[in-house]
C-alpha cells in the first residue's frame, strides 16, 4: 500500500510537470542526500554522494511503459540527453530512471552507451528524438533494452533496482573531439612538468597518450616522474599520481573510430591553445553548451533554423562550429581566421567575410544580412566580444593598450552622449547591435562582464540601451574558466531581448554556475546585479556635507610615512583626514580604499571632516569587510538605511574598525618637505589623550616624544570616545576589546619606542598611528600582536552581515 503523499499525488496528476514534482519529492525522501538538477533542460539528474548515485531522469504524463515502443520512445529522448553530457566531457550518468503516473522502471546506462558512437543528427532536440528513425530501428532490435516495469505501488523495488545497478559502477568521462580541449588544459596544468616541448609537440604527444597507451606510458618506477613516449622519448610529469589520477577520471580507451576523430582534431588543439597563449579569449565549449542551452530556453529548440544568427566576433568560431544554423552569418577582424575555419571545416553553411565591427560602413556587410535586418527578420547577435578598457590598467587577459577604444563607435557614442561606457570595447558592440536594431527585430546574447548593467558608468548607457532591449535571462561564472585569467572577476552570459519601451529594471537575476574537477557544470545559486539608477550610490552619499567645500594642495601620501613631491589629491581647510574611495563598487575595495592623514597622490578621494566623519568611517568599514569575488565584483554600494535600529551601533563601531585596518594609513609626521616647505601632519584618529602619552614619554624619559605632545591638543577620534559623546561607553563590547588591546600595546611598546623612532617612521610623534606603531609591535610583542589582529578579525566578521542588513550592499 503506497502511503508516500508525493506518490499518492501522481494519479491526480493532470501534467507531466505533476509527475516530474511527485517523483522528485518521493526520491528525494527515500535517498536522504538525492540532490536534483536540470542540465541541459533534462527532467532531472538525481545525484547521492552516499549512494553513488548518478541518474537521469525523465518523467511522461501518461505512457506505455510495458510496450517497448514506450520504452525507446522516453530511452531515445534520454539517449540525446546523455550526448549532450558527453560533448560536455562532463560524468555522465549511471543510470535512468523512467517513470508515469502508473509505472516506472530503471536501465543501467551500460545499455545505451554504445548508441552514442552512431552517426546521428546529434544538433536535435531531446525530445524529437524519437523521430529518427535509424536509432529507433537500432533499439527495436536490441535485446538488452528490455527493462523490469514496476507499478507505482512497488516503487520501493524500483528504487532498490537503482541503487543495485548502481553498485560497483565506475563511469570514465570519454574525451571526444568536443572537450579536447579544456582536458588538454587540465593535462598540460595539473599533469606534465615544465619541458621544452613546443605547443605542437604537446597536443601530438596528449593525442597520442591517448590512442597509444601500449607506447606511452608510465616509466619504470625508478624515474617515478617521467613518462616514456614513442615520439618524444621521455617527458617529465609532476608525478606517478597525477598521471594515474588523470587517468582515473578520463577514459584512454577508444574504438578505432573515436582514434580517428581524435587525431583529426590536433589541429584545432594547437590552434585553439597557441591562441590562448597569444592572449586570444577563447570560450571553452562547456560554456558555449550551456550558452546554447540558454538560447534553447528563451527562444526556442528551434531557433538555429528559425532565426538568422549573427556572430560579428567569431575568431575561430567557438560559440557556431560545433553546431548546425540554417541561416549563418560570422565575420571577423583577421581574413586570416576565415582561411583557417575554412581548412579546418568550420560551419560550411555560414556566410564568411572580414567585416571590423566597430570600424567598417554597413553598406559592407553581406546583402544577406541588410536584408535579414532591412527586411524585419528576427535575428540573433550571438558574441563573446573584446573586454579591453582604455579607462582601466587591467581589465581581460593583460591586454590593456592605450586607445584601444578609439574606434568609429566610440566617436559616435561621444557625439550621442553614452557617457564614459564608451571605454569599453564590449560595450561598443552592444551599441553598433542597437543601432542595427532598426526594426526591433535584433536580439542579443553576449559573453561579457556584468558592468554594463550595473555600473555608474554606463548610467547613460542603460538609459538608451535598456529602453529597447529587455534582460530576459543569463548565467553567471568565474573568469578563471578561460585560460590563463584570474578568478577575481565574473563573466556573464546574458541573453537581451529587442522590447520596444521596455521598462529598465534596476537589478537582473543570473544563474550562478561553477564547474567541478570533472568539468561537470552545476548551478550553486542566484545573483542579482543591480545598479544605483534610482538609488542614492554610497559615493555621493558620504560626500553630500562636502560638495561645495574649497580644497587645496597639501603634502601627497603615497604610503603612511612617504611623501611625493607631486600627486593628484586636494583637502579641505581643517580636515580630519583623506578618504580615498576609488569607484563604488566591490571590486577596487582592496586598492582603492584607504585612509590618510593628508592627500593621496593619486586621487580619487574624498576630505574627512567633522560633518561627513560618520558616513567616512562606515562606508570605509562597509567596503573593507567585503572581499571581492567574482560573484560580488562589481556589486555596487548604496546610501545605508540609517533608521535600521543597529545602525548606531555600526557607526560607532566603526570608528574602532577604521583605526586598525591593514589600509588604515593615517599618520603622524613632523617637519616633511613638500614643495620647499615644511609641514606638520597630523593624525586626527588617534584614540589616546596627550596627556597619557606625556605621562608615558615622562616615566620612559622619553623626550622626544613628551616634547612633541607638550604644547598640543588631543585629537577628534579622542575627543569622540572619551569627551562629552562618551562613544567609549556606547561600544559593543569586541569593538571594546581591540581599542583596550591596542592601548596596551602602545603604553607596552613607549619603553622601546625612542630606540626604533628615525625619520621614516615618524614614530616620535605622539600621535602615531597604527601603520607607524605595528611595525613595533608584530616585531617585538609577536604574541600579543597576533592576539590584537585575532580580536579585530573578530569585530570583522561580526560586522561584515551589517553591510547587507543595513543596506551598503544587496544580496
Amino acid at each position: 500500500m503506497i502511503v508516500d503523499k508525493s506518490i499518492t499525488q501522481l494519479a491526480l496528476s493532470v501534467n507531466e510537470k505533476d509527475v516530474e514534482n511527485s517523483y522528485r519529492q518521493y526520491l528525494t525522501k527515500k535517498i536522504s542526500d538525492m540532490m536534483f538538477t536540470s542540465p541541459f533542460g533534462c527532467d532531472g539528474l538525481g545525484e547521492s554522494k552516499n549512494n553513488n548515485i548518478r541518474v537521469l531522469c525523465e518523467f511522461k504524463d501518461d505512457l506505455d511503459l510495458q510496450s517497448k515502443t514506450g520504452q525507446i520512445k522516453v530511452l531515445s529522448q534520454a539517449i540525446y540527453y546523455i550526448k549532450k553530457f558527453e560533448i560536455s566531457g562532463v560524468i555522465l550518468p549511471s543510470t535512468v530512471f523512467v517513470g508515469d503516473k502508473n509505472e516506472c522502471f530503471v536501465i543501467h546506462t551500460n545499455d545505451l552507451f554504445k548508441y552514442l558512437s552512431m552517426d546521428l543528427d546529434w544538433s536535435i532536440a531531446p525530445s524529437n528524438a524519437h523521430k529518427n528513425l535509424i536509432l529507433i530501428n537500432e533499439m527495436l532490435v536490441d535485446e538488452n533494452i528490455n527493462p523490469h516495469v514496476f507499478s507505482v505501488t512497488n516503487i520501493d523495488e524500483c528504487v532498490q533496482k537503482l541503487k543495485d545497478l548502481t553498485e560497483g559502477v565506475t563511469r570514465l568521462i570519454p574525451i571526444t573531439p568536443h572537450n579536447l580541449t579544456e582536458v588538454f588544459g587540465y593535462f598540460e596544468k595539473n599533469v606534465l612538468a615544465k619541458n621544452t616541448l613546443n605547443t605542437n609537440q604537446l597536443a601530438n604527444l596528449f593525442t597520442q597518450i591517448l590512442i597509444n597507451s601500449n607506447d606511452n606510458y608510465l616509466h619504470p618506477v625508478k624515474k617515478r616522474k617521467t613518462i616514456v613516449t614513442k615520439a618524444f622519448n621521455e617527458v617529465p610529469i609532476k608525478s606517478r599520481e597525477a598521471f594515474t589520477s588523470f587517468f582515473s577520471h578520463f577514459a584512454n580507451d577508444y574504438t578505432p573510430k573515436q582514434k580517428e576523430q581524435l587525431t583529426a582534431t590536433v589541429d584545432r588543439l594547437i590552434q585553439d591553445v597557441t591562441r590562448r597563449k597569444q592572449g586570444e579569449f577563447f570560450t571553452p565549449t562547456i560554456w558555449v553548451d550551456k550558452a546554447h542551452e540558454y538560447i534553447t530556453s528563451v527562444f526556442g529548440e528551434d531557433w538555429k533554423e528559425k532565426y538568422v544568427v549573427w556572430d560579428p566576433a567569431w575568431g575561430t568560431g567557438n560559440l557556431t562550429r560545433d553546431y548546425k544554423f540554417k541561416e549563418l552569418y560570422v565575420s571577423t577582424l583577421n581574413y586570416s581566421d576565415i582561411q583557417t575555419a575554412e581548412q579546418m571545416g568550420y560551419n560550411p553553411e555560414a556566410v564568411k567575410f572580414q567585416f571590423d565591427f566597430l570600424n567598417d560602413g554597413y553598406e559592407f556587410l553581406p546583402k544577406g544580412l541588410r536584408d535579414a535586418i532591412e527586411g524585419g527578420r528576427d535575428i540573433i547577435v550571438l558574441m563573446n566580444p573584446p573586454y579591453a578598457s582604455s579607462a582601466n590598467k587591467s581589465t581581460i587577459i593583460g591586454d590593456d593598450k592605450k586607445g584601444v577604444s578609439e574606434t568609429t563607435m566610440s566617436i559616435l557614442m561621444k557625439s550621442e552622449d553614452w557617457g564614459k561606457s564608451v571605454q569599453n570595447l564590449y560595450s561598443q558592440f552592444l551599441f553598433r547591435s542597437f543601432k542595427l536594431n532598426i526594426n526591433n527585430n535584433v536580439n542579443i546574447c553576449i559573453f561579457c562582464p556584468p558592468l554594463f548593467l550595473s555600473g555608474e558608468s554606463f548610467k547613460k548607457f542603460r538609459s538608451e540601451f535598456m529602453n529597447i532591449y529587455k534582460f530576459t535571462s543569463g548565467f553567471l561564472f568565474s573568469a578563471n574558466n578561460f585560460d590563463e585569467v584570474s578568478d577575481g572577476w565574473g563573466i556573464s552570459f546574458s541573453i537581451l531581448e529587442s522590447k520596444i519601451n521596455n521598462l529598465n529594471n534596476d537589478f537582473y537575476c543570473f544563474t550562478l554556475v561553477e564547474t567541478d574537477e570533472n568539468f561537470d557544470l552545476k548551478n550553486v545559486g542566484y545573483k542579482k546585479i543591480y545598479n544605483t539608477d534610482s538609488r542614492i550610490p554610497a559615493n555621493e552619499w558620504v560626500k553630500k556635507e562636502i560638495k561645495k567645500i574649497k580644497t587645496f594642495d597639501a603634502p601627497q601620501q603615497s604610503s603612511p610615512c612617504v611623501i611625493k613631491q607631486k600627486g593628484c589629491g586636494k583637502i579641505s581647510n581643517n580636515a580630519l583626514g583623506y578618504f580615498l574611495t576609488n569607484s563604488n563598487n566591490v571590486q577596487f575595495n582592496r586598492t582603492g580604499c584607504s585612509l590618510f592623514s593628508s592627500c593621496y597622490s593619486g586621487g580619487h578621494g574624498i576630505s574627512i571632516t567633522e560633518q561627513n566623519f560618520y558616513k567616512v568611517v562606515s562606508l570605509f568599514t562597509a567596503r573593507k569587510t567585503i572581499l571581492e569575488t567574482w560573484e560580488t565584483q562589481k556589486d555596487e554600494y548604496l546610501k545605508p538605511n540609517e533608521l535600521n535600529q543597529n545602525y548606531q551601533q555600526y557607526l560607532n563601531d566603526s570608528i574602532i574598525y577604521s583605526l586598525f585596518s591593514t589600509y588604515s594609513y593615517q599618520s603622524s609626521l613632523r617637519q616633511v618637505t613638500y614643495k620647499d616647505k615644511l609641514w606638520g601632519i597630523k593624525n586626527e584618529f588617534f584614540w589616546m589623550s596627550k596627556e597619557e602619552m606625556m605621562e608615558l614619554a615622562n616615566n620612559s624619559n622619553y623626550t622626544e616624544l613628551y616634547t612633541d605632545a607638550r604644547t598640543d591638543n588631543n585629537r577628534h577620534v579622542y575627543n569622540l570616545l572619551f569627551g562629552e559623546e562618551n562613544i567609549y561607553s556606547k561600544l559593543s563590547p569586541d569593538a571594546k576589546l581591540i581599542l583596550d588591546k591596542a592601548t596596551d600595546l602602545v603604553r607596552k611598546s613607549i619603553t622601546i619606542r625612542s630606540h626604533f623612532a628615525d625619520d621614516q617612521n615618524h614614530l616620535n610623534s605622539w600621535d602615531a598611528g597604527y601603520a607607524q606603531l605595528k611595525l613595533i609591535w608584530k616585531e617585538y610583542f609577536v604574541e600579543e600582536f597576533k592576539e590584537f589582529r585575532q580580536l579585530y578579525k573578530n569585530l570583522e566578521d561580526r560586522m561584515r552581515p551589517l553591510v547587507y542588513e543595513l543596506g551598503f550592499l544587496l544580496k
